[in-house]
């Protein structure tokens, strides 16, 4: 039956209908990597390796981001200019509750990865278990640089001119947009809405950008 449905398919049927397969298993690979390759939120480095931009791949892989060279020179650059000024926010926690403490800053803020660093040993990678078996009493010093690689929403406004010969003459469409963020490498699913000024209609659809 599903063989007599498929020859009876068009072309173009069965074109959209392996473009559909296609979708699918590419889905499900994906939710399989990660089932089996969870992202990781926070990474630690040295101070030195979180001014260079391949400490900044090392963190952005680990949370399954991609980021464009010149994202990866520019986090690393203010990364460096960031080190010796006052921190926006100066958190006290107890060395047991450290991890737990920055990987819930990272989602409070928005940040799509971060990277720990001590400032007292810039040589050093930070080892967040060592802290953590440490006295209460100890006090810790951590620098926090929670990493922005795309705006959880974006907006769009398309205006498309008429025109009468090779000059145009008004606004023929306008089409407004707005989309979310669904993964960490830019992938954004939204809503798109328009009205076309010549066939005097409007219009509804979904939009994927990536």
């Amino acid at each position: 039956m599903l063989k007599t449905f498929i020859n009876d398919l068009s072309t173009e049927g069965k074109v959209i209908m392996s473009a559909c397969l296609i979708a699918i298993v590419g889905l499900v690979a994906y939710l399989l990597y990660g089932y089996f390759h969870p992202a990781q939120p926070v990474t630690t480095l040295s101070q030195q390796q979180a001014e260079t931009p391949a400490g900044i791949k090392q963190a952005a892989d680990n949370a399954h981001v991609t980021l464009l060279q010149d994202q990866l020179n520019q986090a690393s650059q203010q990364i460096a200019m960031l080190k010796n000024q006052k921190p926006d926010t100066v958190i006290k926690v107890v060395p047991v509750e450290i991890e737990k403490v920055v990987t819930q800053y990272v989602k409070t803020s928005g940040a799509d990865f971060a990277i720990v660093t001590e400032p007292a040993n810039p040589t050093k990678q930070v080892n967040l278990k060592e802290v953590a078996v440490l006295p209460a009493t100890t006090d810790v010093t951590l620098n926090q640089y929670n990493v922005f690689a795309y705006k959880k929403i974006i907006r769009d406004v398309t205006v498309y001119p008429s025109f009468t010969g090779i000059m145009p003459s008004g606004i023929s469409e306008v089409d407004v947009g707005i989309s979310r963020k669904i993964t960490n490498n830019g992938v954004y699913v939204g809503v798109v809405a328009g009205y076309e000024f010549d066939d005097k209609k409007a219009k509804v659809g979904l939009r994927i950008t990536y």
